[in-house]
């Protein structure tokens, strides 16, 4: 009889720790996995939105270098627009210089105003840089020609002295008929 008595009080033991497992340990244990799990969620969400800000990062270090080198070639062009400011002023300065001076009588330069495209203001800014035969002006490229116009203002920038030491290399030649003819091919100093 004692066997049953142990028997019963070990039935009755594991009933009491069964009914206590299902009443107090197993809630416990549903919520204390329902909260790890809502901890993963939240660390997987967290370890997203990092690898997007490390993008983020990566992105703007990427254009931090783009711009970068961006104000470098503008520091560069700012540095070359200074220098062709400079050069330019310091001609500019050498032409107020020589206007400054007093100008040579007619009899030391010849009527540039005979060569179609040349007034009276461009042959006084051609006399100025030295230009002031039809020899001297049949010797001067158009390009340096064209940086004598561009120096003198945005005025003369209509001016085209293309054919302008063709026209001088004629009329210092004495070849008049032949300039005349080639100027009536002409408008303007530019051919129609």
């Amino acid at each position: 009889m004692v066997l049953w008595y142990v028997l019963i009080g070990f039935f009755i033991g594991w009933v009491v720790e069964w009914l206590i497992d299902v009443v107090y340990w197993r809630p416990r244990l549903r919520a204390a996995r329902a909260e790890l799990e809502t901890c993963r969620q939240q660390l997987a969400d967290e370890q997203e939105r990092a690898m997007l800000f490390q993008a983020k990062i990566e992105a703007l270090e990427e254009e931090g270098k783009g711009l970068r080198a961006r104000v470098q070639r503008l520091e560069g062009e700012r540095d070359r627009y200074r220098h062709e400011r400079d050069a330019a002023l310091a001609e500019l300065r050498s032409y107020a210089a020589a206007a400054v001076e007093p100008e040579a009588s007619p009899a030391a330069g010849d009527d540039l105003k005979r060569i179609e495209g040349i007034g009276p203001k461009i042959e006084r800014l051609l006399q100025q840089a030295g230009v002031r035969t039809f020899e001297k002006l049949a010797a001067t490229p158009a390009a340096r020609l064209k940086e004598l116009l561009a120096a003198g203002g945005s005025r003369f920038r209509l001016a085209d002295p293309g054919s302008w030491p063709q026209q001088a290399r004629l009329a210092a030649e004495g070849r008049w008929d032949e300039l005349e003819a080639y100027q009536k091919m002409l408008k303007g100093g530019r051919r129609r």
